[in-house]
C-alpha cells in the first residue's frame, strides 16, 4: 500500500497541534492586519514580523510596536 507520508510526519503533526493548543493561535503573515490588547491598551496595525514570542506591529508608517504574540487577535 503506497503512502504520501514520510517517517516522522505524525510526530511533526502532533507537535504542531500541541503548539497551536498551547499558544492558541497561528502566526500572522507579514502585512496582515492585526489588533490586540497589551497591558490594558488596545492597538491595531499591520504585522511587520512575528515569531512564537514577539510580534512587531506597524501602527503608522514607520511607527512600530513590539507586543507579545499571545496578545494579538488576527483580523
Amino acid at each position: 500500500m503506497a503512502s504520501d507520508t514520510m517517517v516522522g510526519d505524525r510526530e511533526a503533526a502532533g507537535a504542531i497541534a500541541g503548539m497551536q493548543e498551547l499558544y492558541g493561535l497561528s502566526l500572522p503573515d507579514r502585512g496582515q492586519a492585526i489588533r490586540g490588547i497589551t497591558e490594558g491598551k488596545r492597538w491595531s496595525g499591520a504585522c511587520a514580523h512575528s515569531d512564537e514570542f514577539w510580534t512587531i506591529v506597524e501602527i503608522e508608517p514607520e511607527v512600530y510596536l513590539k507586543v507579545r504574540t499571545t496578545d494579538i487577535e488576527i483580523e
